[in-house]
C-alpha cells in the first residue's frame, strides 16, 4: 500500500478507531499514524456516535464490546446515511459472522490478531474508493452527465438494462479499464480497476473450485448493492436499489448469453 496518495499532510484522512481495548487502539494507531492518517479513537460504540463531527473517512470497529456492538454501530450508521466505511473487527471470524457483518453495512470483518501487512491492504480499496467518491465533480461543461456515455450498441444494451426494476445504472468498461458505455447512477472512475481484478478473480477462483465461470459477483459499495459481470473482453458493473433486484439482472444476463 502507498498512502502517500491517499492522505494529505495538510488535510489528513482520518480513521476512527472504535474497541473497548486500550492496547488495541493503541496499537492502530501505532500502525496508521506514520502512514500519515489522523486517528481518532473511541472507547465504545456509543462513544463513537458522539465522534462523528469532523465525519472520519472510515471506521475500525471491533464487533464485541460492552453495550452496543460493532454490528449494531454500522447498522446505525446505515440507517443515518452515512458513507463512511466501516470495517469490523473480531478474533473469530466465519462464515455466519461475515454474514453478519455484511448484512450490517459493513465492507468487511478483519480477523484480530493483524500485522500491519495484513491491515493496510484491507482497507486500502474501501478507503480508496470512498476517498474518490467524495472527491470533487469536475464542472458539468467538462464531463457529460452519466447519461449520456454511450457508444453504438453498448449504450443501446445498458438503456435496456437501465430500464430493469430496482437498476440504478449501470457502467461497461472496455479492456483497458475506460468507459465504453454509462446509463443512470455512476461509479467513480477508479472503480474500474476493482471491477477487473474482481472478475478475473472469480473466473480464476471458479476454474479452480471446478465449478467453471463464477458468472456475477454480488458486493457492497457505499452502501449500495452492485453487481459485478464480465462483458465480452471487459466488466459489467450495475448499481441495484437493493440486493433482489439482482435476479432480474441475472435474468436480462442470461436471455443475452441465449
Amino acid at each position: 500500500m502507498n498512502p502517500s496518495d491517499l492522505t494529505d499532510p495538510a488535510n489528513p484522512t482520518t480513521v476512527l478507531v472504535v474497541d473497548d481495548s486500550v492496547s488495541v487502539r493503541k496499537a492502530l494507531e501505532r500502525i496508521l499514524a506514520p502512514q500519515g492518517f489522523a486517528v481518532r479513537m473511541a472507547d465504545s460504540a456509543e462513544a463513537a456516535l458522539e465522534s462523528l463531527e469532523p465525519m472520519p473517512d472510515m471506521i475500525l470497529a471491533d464487533i464485541l464490546m460492552p453495550g452496543m456492538s460493532g454490528l449494531e454501530l454500522a447498522r446505525i450508521l446505515g440507517d443515518r446515511g452515512i458513507s463512511a466505511p466501516i470495517m469490523l473487527m473480531s478474533g473469530i471470524v466465519d462464515e455466519v459472522t461475515q454474514r453478519d457483518a455484511q448484512g450490517a453495512g459493513a465492507c468487511g470483518v478483519l480477523r484480530k490478531p493483524f500485522t500491519p501487512a495484513e491491515l493496510l491492504p484491507a482497507i486500502e480499496p474501501h478507503l480508496r474508493a470512498a476517498l474518490a467518491a467524495r472527491a470533487p465533480a469536475a464542472p458539468a461543461a467538462a464531463e457529460p452527465p452519466a447519461t449520456s456515455v454511450q457508444t453504438g450498441t453498448d449504450g443501446g444494451l445498458l438503456d435496456s438494462l437501465g430500464r430493469l426494476g430496482g437498476v440504478l445504472g449501470a457502467t461497461l468498461y472496455g479492456e483497458g479499464g475506460q468507459v465504453s458505455a454509462q446509463t443512470g447512477a455512476a461509479l467513480p472512475e477508479a472503480f474500474a480497476m476493482y471491477a477487473r481484478f474482481l472478475v478475473t478473480a472469480a473466473n480464476v477462483g471458479g476454474t479452480h473450485v471446478g465449478q467453471g465461470d463464477l458468472r456475477h459477483i454480488m458486493l457492497t459499495y457505499a452502501r449500495q448493492p452492485v453487481l459485478l459481470t464480465a462483458s465480452g473482453n471487459g466488466q459489467l458493473a450495475v448499481v441495484l436499489e437493493q440486493a433482489g433486484a439482482a435476479a432480474a439482472v441475472e435474468g436480462w444476463l442470461a436471455s443475452r448469453h441465449n
